[in-house]
């Protein structure tokens, strides 16, 4: 259809004109059109010859980048390309990549047309991962993010390879490896250990309920399978025992055990008295004074006796029950009586069969006659009363005390004359000593000075001024 032979073509449109502008006719015109016709066609048609000796571009994009490209099965190169001088025609472009999926597409390229641009989008190739665990719930993490828990179908995993991590409250975590080679199906199972070890938990007495963590599991002696590992706190519970709590650390799959002797809840006894102070006896063991809490008994009988100088001892039995709180009251009656003394001069020890019960004080008018001495409580009976104080003698006497009866005596001591004090005195120009028994000392210093007789007994008192007093110093009596 293309050759050389244009020139040979051109003489006839020539001629054509000529004949066209001799005759005006309508005739004459559609010749003249033919003739320019042929004119031109063979221009035409040696320019379609030379573009399709050119030919088309078709220019190949892909995303991503990278994709070996094909057309009609010839491999091009990775995209980004451009295939140039492509006759007109239909062509298969292909793209591949791994782990892609292959595109193909039917690209048209006109007569004239000198550039076609094809853009191909490559979809990853997705694996399938069907996970389950046992136990079930477990959190699934891939590479570190999380995908969901069990049972899990995952249908979006590209392909590649993957640390996969199982997570489960009460389990050890658990990690593997995973590799997604293609689509098809891939099923993927565990069996996680459990993060827990065991208890066995017994009792003495059995019985004992058990909390493991404040949650109640049983009753004594139990099993625990699933103790949390780490620290746990144990309770046992059994009525008339006192509560028993332990910690202790378990790590998982190990076995512990807890072995637990109860101790039974004391009674618990009150003791009081009217009134109070009384000493308390439980089975002869004297435990304190009332008011008294007594804790560490047992339950059952029990004999109680409370005393109290100057009152009726008073006992009975009592029966105490378990986690029981018994109150016990002794209303004590008074089994004595009181001795009341008065004593010439005050300042004299009063004992009772020996025992000193008090000493007697001046009273407020003088020292020579005592305040009374009250000696209460004292239990019936026979007493011998005897009176001391230096330098006096008392003759003792015995009384008789009744229960709720009051007894008073006044007794008078007699002085002993001892000379016991020398005082130098000064009498006018003269200064002269003075031997004799000191009785009495006044605020303003004066003194009282008993001086001996001819006999050597007690004879004059003489009252010496604290003016004329030099000095004054003791006199030890002899052996």
């Amino acid at each position: 259809m293309c050759n050389d032979n244009s020139n040979a073509n051109g003489a006839e449109p020539r001629e054509a004109g000529e004949a066209m502008r001799r005759k005006r006719n309508p005739g004459q015109r559609i010749r003249r059109a033919g003739a320019l016709l042929a004119v031109l066609l063979p221009g035409l048609l040696a320019a379609a010859c030379g573009e399709a000796r050119r030919g088309g571009q078709i220019d190949v994009a892909t995303a991503p980048e990278g994709a070996t490209v094909r057309i009609d099965g010839r491999e091009i190169g990775p995209a980004p390309v451009s295939v140039p001088r492509l006759a007109p025609g239909v062509y298969l472009v292909s793209a591949e990549l791994p782990d892609h999926r292959t595109v193909r597409r039917s690209v048209t390229l006109m007569q004239g047309q000198r550039r076609v641009g094809v853009d191909l989008r490559l979809e990853p190739v997705l694996g399938l991962l069907q996970v389950v665990s046992s136990p079930p719930g477990a959190r699934v993490l891939l590479d570190g993010a999380y995908r969901g828990t069990t049972p899990l179908f995952m249908t979006d995993v590209p392909l590649g390879a993957y640390r996969m991590a199982f997570e489960a409250s009460g389990s050890l975590p658990k990690e593997l490896d995973v590799r997604v080679e293609d689509r098809l199906p891939q099923r993927i199972a565990v069996d996680l250990v459990a993060d827990a070890g065991r208890l066995v938990i017994r009792s003495t007495p059995p019985g004992a309920t058990v909390h493991l963590n404040g949650v109640e599991r049983g009753v004594t002696p139990v099993e625990i399978p699933d103790a949390p590992s780490g620290e746990n706190l144990v309770e046992m519970t059994l009525a008339g025992f006192e509560p028993y709590r332990e910690r202790i650390t378990v790590r998982a799959q190990e076995q512990r055990e807890v072995a637990a002797t109860l101790q039974a809840v004391p009674t618990r006894l009150s003791v009081v008295s009217i009134p109070d102070g009384a000493r308390v006896y439980v089975a002869n063991q004297y435990l304190g004074d009332t008011p008294l809490e007594v804790d560490d008994l047992r339950p059952g009988e029990h004999r109680v006796r409370v005393e109290l100088r100057g009152y009726a001892p008073m006992a009975r039995t009592v029966r105490l029950a378990e986690e029981e709180r018994t109150v016990e009251e002794f209303r004590l009656q008074k089994n004595s009586g009181t001795l009341i003394i008065v004593s010439e001069p005050a300042g004299a020890s009063v004992f009772l069969n020996g025992e000193e019960y008090g000493v007697t004080q001046p009273s407020e008018d003088s020292d020579l006659v005592s305040e009374a001495l009250e000696i209460d409580l004292l239990p019936p009976g026979n007493y011998r009363v005897q009176l001391f104080r230096r330098g006096f003698t008392h003759a003792p006497r015995t009384v008789a005390i009744a229960a709720n009866e009051v007894v008073d005596l006044h007794e008078r001591m007699t002085r002993i004359f001892v000379v016991d004090t020398r005082v130098r005195i000064r009498i006018g120009e003269r200064e002269i000593a003075r031997d004799g028994m000191l009785l009495r000392e006044f605020p303003n210093g004066d003194i009282e000075l008993q001086l001996p007789d001819r006999t050597g007994a007690g004879g004059t008192i003489m009252r010496i001024s604290a003016e004329d007093i030099i000095g004054r110093q003791r006199i030890r009596a002899p052996n």
